[in-house]
């Protein structure tokens, strides 16, 4: 603006040299009326430093207000959720080149020609921030409707999971009724968690040191829990037969070459008595030492460790 006020000055005090130079006319006819100075010496073009001045204070008028534009879509961005975090700082790096762009335009740098050329870049950069900040606008709505979406679908899914825990605690109350003596005695545990319904059964109760043929009080554990569980047909039930570490010694090895054989023969067995209580199609495996509860270095660590397994699941 100093650099302006410099020119015009200048342009000025030219202009009055002219003038004083040129020839003299008579400025009043013989009536002594005034008559204005005619000659076009003293009339020169004006100057297009005035224009150029003129373009300068609009455009720097246009960038103030693009960026108090811009400050405003920032904060209006920064309120919004994360989606739209990264478009922050796209608009915070945009908002520091538009200061530069302004304290440069202040410093006086530039002609008018480059103001043109800037004033049109700077417009086709508003349409394109306008345009990207619709579209993130447009992609945080479209989050917005699937976070809804998404949460219809859990409220669901919890009343479905629900359900089933009451189904799954209508069974466990049933056999806790039925196995009172056994789980006081601490040879059966039901234990409902993760959607699992699990009833742990010693095999020390069910068969003898080496044998797979259920004892009688374990027939009758295992007939009682089928009774109960077959009213539950839309559960899945699964059977597992698991051993200590110890291997298999002298003439059990014929039956049983490694404990793997012995647990799923003990499986399937307890899967017959299962059937003989009223509930069939349970699936029977052998898990041998492979699952331990306990470590296999104590007397009673081996004992927890020989049981038998039944899971009912969905």
């Amino acid at each position: 603006m100093q650099a302006f006020k410099t020119t015009i000055l200048a342009t000025s005090v030219l202009a009055l040299a002219g003038c004083a130079s040129w020839d003299k006319s008579p400025i009043c006819n013989p009536s002594h009326q005034w008559v204005a100075w005619s000659d076009v010496r003293c009339n020169p073009p004006k100057d297009t430093t005035d224009h150029a001045a003129n373009e300068a204070a609009a455009r720097l008028a246009t960038l103030e207000t693009d960026r108090q534009r811009l400050a405003d879509e920032l904060a209006a961005a920064k309120r919004q959720n994360g989606a739209l975090n990264s478009r922050v700082s796209d608009l915070e790096r945009q908002l520091a080149d538009r200061d530069r762009e302004i304290a440069s335009l202040r410093s006086g740098a530039g002609d008018s020609a480059m103001l043109a050329s800037q004033l049109s870049a700077s417009n086709s950069d508003k349409d394109k921030l306008a345009a990207d900040l619709e579209a993130a606008r447009k992609r945080n709505a479209d989050l917005d409707a699937q976070l809804a979406d998404r949460d219809k679908e859990l409220a669901g899914l919890r009343g479905d999971l629900s359900a089933e825990m009451a189904k799954l605690k209508e069974a466990q109350r049933g056999l806790i009724r039925a196995l009172k003596p056994q789980i006081d005695e601490k040879n059966i545990t039901v234990d409902l968690n993760n959607e699992r319904l699990l009833i742990n059964l010693a095999s020390g109760y069910l068969f003898g040191s080496g044998e797979d043929q259920l004892k009688p009080a374990g027939a009758d554990a295992l007939k009682q829990v089928g009774g109960i569980l077959k009213d539950f047909p839309e559960y899945k039930v699964h059977v597992e037969g698991h051993t200590d570490n110890r291997p298999i010694k002298g003439a059990l090895k014929k039956k049983f070459p490694s404990n793997q054989e012995l647990s799923e023969s003990r499986a399937a067995n307890a899967v017959q008595a299962l059937a003989d209580g009223g509930l069939p199609g349970a699936h029977a495996m052998g898990a041998a030492d492979t699952k331990p509860v306990m470590p296999n270095t104590t007397d009673a660590g081996r004992t927890k460790n020989r049981r038998v397994e039944i899971s009912v699941v969905k």
